[in-house]
């Protein structure tokens, strides 16, 4: 896997993946920005909230479980002293659909968490994560 971070202006900077995608990435005004986009640290709970709804929705598919809308909800503290790494994690997910089964939705949930995705597995080290979830019923 690879990336590329090219310098655009101040500390604005276009990420490029690999894969041939890209994403612009700002700091605040305050460190010389212009909030053109997300910060680098956003981008890691962007990634986190990315590789567990993978996992958790291709759970949920293979349970037969009919899934309409999930969504994550994360947010995050983090320490005082520089390097101002993540502390604390939670991840609420919402889950919609129809006849979905509280179990399928906490084993996915678990499933991702302890086993497949990656980085929580990676995250978990420097932070605590939690989880919760709801479910809304759809007719």
């Amino acid at each position: 896997m690879k990336t590329r971070i090219k310098w655009i202006e101040d500390v604005c900077l276009l990420a490029e993946s690999g894969s041939g995608h890209g994403v612009i990435i700002d700091g605040a005004p305050e460190i010389g920005g212009k909030n053109l986009g997300v910060r680098p640290m956003e981008m890691l709970l962007m990634g986190l909230g990315g590789c567990t709804s993978m996992d958790v929705l291709s759970i949920l598919k293979k349970q037969r479980q009919q899934i309409t809308d999930c969504q994550i909800e994360i947010e995050a503290e983090r320490a005082d002293a520089i390097p101002k790494v993540f502390t604390k994690i939670h991840l609420h997910f919402i889950v919609k659909g129809h006849n979905l089964k509280e179990s399928a939705v906490e084993r996915a949930i678990s499933l991702s968490a302890e086993k497949y995705c990656s980085a929580s597995a990676m995250l978990e080290k420097a932070a605590e994560i939690t989880h919760d979830f709801e479910i809304i019923a759809e007719n």
